[in-house]
């Protein structure tokens, strides 16, 4: 609307200049308000038409509120009156969940809920629990849970247990959902409740009932099911799947009861494979026959284990004969199969036990026996059933030893020991026995047990054992252990008692000899005569052992004084006066002995046999056939040879050692033949050693070995050089120890030498002694032909103080015999040496072989051995044993000897 005031024109410059007329004016302003009221009722007019119709839209608006509000209250009054005539509770909550309206049952039966309240108060505090832990965390205040709940699921259903007026909670299947305007907007949600209490109770029972069932069927552990032939459904009960170890198939279905439904397949399936078709057959026939089938089989667990399983069905058949439905029960008899199977071992093992068994009751009598019981003690069962184990009694224990035995039995239930049993053929047998009593379930016996096997044989063995462990085998001597124990026995007790004690060290004399000369077998029984000998000889208190070959061992207790021990020592001597007669041989053979005193000589049982070890040794030096006390420069003496053989070790690594060359020259022409290497020590503090000193010494430690393997190499490798400059030395004896020869490695030493020095075999010689040849020509007569094999020569040395057989001679690859130089000695004025010489070269010569004469010192030798055609001589006659630069200058001479 316009201003009541009109805007005048502005003047213009000729209006301002001109007077205006005041009327003229007037009339303009008049003319001006005259419009301006007719404006004003113009818009005064227009402002009430339109009042007037807004005044109509209100009425007409505020009828049609009244005719909806009476719509909807008959609305709301109609619905009320549906939600009444439902039976069960019907709720209808607000968009905020709380109530909104209910039905006549909730008002009636539930507890009382205010209008705007939450639905919440009616749920059990268990169910508001379980739906609060279901919930989230939401943004805005949660007014109700439910309706929060079926908010955010859309649709509802469950069981929940609301409160009742009187103060109980019954169960209701409650469902619910949301309410929408048309412009799909919440308003609210209803729900609705039916009482399901009474079916609640019913399936309670029946879950209870159907738990007894499965609980019954689990304790008898009998599963049961249920087959539709011609569909191939089959339903197993809980127990049934259990049997079958399956826990869940994602192909089975559940039935109404909620049990497994599967197919006829999945039983079959489980069944084991060897024992499938007999199964099928077995309820085929049963089907046919309309009949029951029962039979037992094997299954295979979803798990991969095997049970035994024990089925019986019954199948029932339509008018026209068609099965139309089978039910039975599976039960599992997986342990009673393995009873079964552990009585039936059980049998077995008693039958077939290598142990007799016998069961006798709480009376003693026995009431079974195993076939071993009939084996062992010849009693049958029949003979032994009913008997008491008093059968076999052997009368060698004492009433006490059983009254012992059948104490401990009482007292603790078994018994194990060692009994003499007597069987029935009147033997007696040793036997290790354990009796056990078994009990009932009230604690009372009600049977005994035996078990035992003969030990007769066991304790021989042992003894046999013992016999082999503690005495000698060949004299039935003790041994050195039995030895040693004794020894420390009597050593505490005489150290106890103040009492001495004497420990004798004997060696035969002479034994080595009649061993290798007339056979182990001869030498064996000359070692037992000497045992029995030694025992006449001597006191049952003393102990007599023997430690191995020829060396024997006494121990004299209870000794007064040392000439006690001087007469015991010449009684054992005296004892090999006389000659053992050993079937077609009567043997003379003597005895040395060494003795050492506790506590005269030592305190502890190692340094009396070193002590009495050394006085033997004495006394065989001072000529054999006698005895010695131990005295302490024989442990000087041990000790320097023992600090000479430590010095011998040493002499070979530093250089100590070396070779002189004793030449051998031809008897008829003075012509040199050869030379002998003989072995020499320098020793830087001692000066020359004798070999009569050190070689012993090398034997004795095994030091000869690698002394003659340097030896051998140094021989050859000189031999070499004077063929390198020109010069014959000849052949180049070099001895060979007993040792040496013994070794499986001395042809490819000796072959190994001759490559490595490039001498040719032809001017080496081996020389053995006629000690080892009597002793161990048969046994190493191979390797001493595979050392000639190659085109090594071959000498016996020290020939004629042996007793070698003119078999042995005959056989052996050697092509020298060189005569011992003690028969030079005598050779001049003794007829029997000059015999036994002439006979030694008549035998050489027999034999095809050169003999060289050793150790030729004067003319009156020399002729003797011309006269008696000696083929070679060495000796201090021709030449002391020479270094290697003179003997090369030696073989440089043009001329011979002679």
């Amino acid at each position: 609307m316009g201003s009541l005031h009109p805007t005048l024109p502005a003047p213009t410059a000729a209006t301002r200049c001109a007077p205006l007329d005041e009327a003229a004016a007037l009339r303009l302003e008049i003319e001006a308000l005259r419009l301006a009221n007719a404006a004003l009722e113009s818009q005064l007019l227009a402002g009430s038409e339109q009042a007037e119709s807004m005044f109509v839209q209100l009425e007409r608006q505020r009828n049609a509120l009244r005719d909806a509000h009476g719509r909807e209250q008959a609305l709301s009054a109609f619905a009320q009156r549906v939600m009444d005539t439902v039976g069960g509770v019907v709720i209808a909550l607000d968009p905020q969940g709380r109530l909104r309206q209910r039905n006549r049952h909730c008002q009636n039966d539930l507890a009382p809920l205010p209008e705007g309240s939450s639905v919440d108060l009616l749920l059990h505090p268990q169910d508001l629990a379980a739906l609060e832990a279901a919930l989230p965390h939401l943004p805005w205040q949660v007014h109700s849970v439910l309706f929060e709940t079926v908010r955010r699921q859309g649709g509802y259903r469950a069981e929940h247990q609301f409160a009742m007026r009187d103060g109980s909670y019954r169960y209701h299947l409650v469902e619910a959902a949301m309410l929408y305007s048309a412009q799909n907007k919440e308003e609210g949600a209803v729900l609705s409740g039916t009482d399901i209490s009474e079916l609640k109770r019913q399936e309670q029972h029946l879950r209870a009932s159907d738990a007894r069932f499965n609980q019954a069927e689990h304790v008898a552990r009998v599963g049961s099911w249920d087959l539709v032939p011609h569909t191939g459904a089959m339903t197993w009960s809980v127990e049934m799947a259990r049997i079958f170890d399956i826990t869940a198939q994602p192909h089975a279905s559940h039935d109404a009861a909620g049990a497994s439904v599967y197919s006829q397949a999945d039983f079959l399936a489980a069944v084991h494979p060897d024992e499938r078709a007999r199964v099928v057959a077995a309820q085929a026939a049963a089907s046919a026959e309309h009949r029951p089938c029962d039979i037992e089989f094997r299954i295979v667990t979803s798990g991969g284990k095997m049970k035994w399983v024990h089925l019986r069905s019954t199948t029932f058949h339509g008018d026209d004969g068609r099965p139309l439905r089978s039910v039975g029960t599976v039960q599992d008899i997986t342990e009673r199969r393995q009873a079964e199977d552990e009585m039936r071992l059980a049998a077995s093992v008693f039958d077939n036990s290598l142990n007799a068994i016998l069961i006798a009751d709480a009376n003693g009598r026995i009431r079974k026996v195993n076939r071993a019981f009939t084996a062992i003690t010849g009693y049958t069962a029949e003979e032994a059933v009913g008997d008491t184990p008093r059968l076999m009694k052997s009368g060698l224990h004492s009433p006490g030893f059983y009254g012992e035995m059948w104490a401990e039995l009482q007292a603790c239930g078994k018994w194990d020991g060692e009994l003499m049993n007597q069987c029935k053929d009147g033997r007696i047998i040793s036997v290790r026995e354990s009796i056990a009593a078994v009990h009932d379930p009230a604690g009372a016996v009600a049977y005994y047990i035996g078990i035992f096997h003969d030990i007769t044989e066991q304790k021989a063995s042992a003894q046999r054992i013992h016999q082999l462990a503690y005495y000698d085998v060949l004299t039935g001597l003790p041994n050195r252990a039995l030895l040693m124990d004794r020894c420390q026995h009597e050593l505490a007790r005489a150290m106890r008692d103040g009492k001495r004690l004497a420990v004798l060290f004997l060696d035969l004399d002479r034994f080595k000899h009649i061993n290798d000369s007339l056979g182990h077998p001869v030498g064996d029984g000359l070692l037992r005569a000497v045992a029995q000998r030694l025992q006449g000889t001597l006191r049952d208190s003393d102990t007599i052992a023997r430690l191995g070959g020829d060396e024997f061992i006494v121990l004299l207790e209870h000794v007064e004084t040392s000439a006690g021990v001087e007469l015991a020592a010449r009684r054992i001597l005296d004892a090999f006066r006389d000659p053992f007669q050993l079937e077609e041989h009567r043997l003379s053979v003597g005895a040395s002995v060494g003795i050492s005193l506790f506590p005269d000589h030592a305190s502890d049982i190692t340094s009396l046999f070193k002590y009495a070890d050394l006085a033997l040794y004495q006394a065989k030096a001072a000529g054999r056939g006698d005895f010695r006390f131990f005295e302490p420069r024989f442990n000087d003496a041990a000790k320097d040879r023992m600090r000479l053989e430590r010095e011998l070790r040493q002499a070979l690594e530093r250089n100590q050692l070396s070779l002189q060359y004793q030449p051998v020259f031809a008897l008829p022409d003075g012509r040199l033949a050869g030379a002998e290497a003989l072995l020499r020590w320098t020793h830087p503090a001692l000066g020359s050693v004798s070999p009569a000193t050190f070689i012993p010494i090398a034997e004795d430690s095994g030091l000869i070995v690698p002394i003659g393997a340097w030896v051998l190499e140094q021989a050859c490798r000189q031999a070499r050089q004077w063929l390198d400059a020109g010069l014959d030395p000849g052949v180049i004896a070099v001895n060979l120890s007993g040792m040496q020869i013994q070794r499986n490695d001395l042809v490819d030493t000796v072959s190994s030498v001759l490559a490595r020095t490039g001498l040719p075999a032809c001017h080496l010689e081996l020389e053995i002694s006629e000690s080892y040849i009597t002793r161990h020509a048969e046994s190493d007569l191979q390797r001493l032909g595979q050392l000639r094999a190659l085109g090594v020569s071959m000498a016996i040395d020290d020939f004629g103080t042996g007793q070698t057989s003119l078999g042995h001679l005959r056989r052996l690859p050697v092509s020298k015999l060189k005569i011992d130089r003690s028969f030079m000695a005598d050779i001049e004025h003794d007829a029997a040496a000059a015999a036994v010489t002439r006979a030694i070269i008549g035998l050489g010569h027999g034999l095809g072989l050169t003999v060289v004469a050793e150790g030729v010192e004067s003319a009156a030798q020399e002729s003797a051995l011309v006269a008696q055609h000696c083929d070679l001589v060495q000796g201090f006659r021709y030449a002391r044993p020479l270094d290697a630069p003179v003997f090369a200058a030696l073989c440089a001479r043009p001329q011979p000897l002679r």
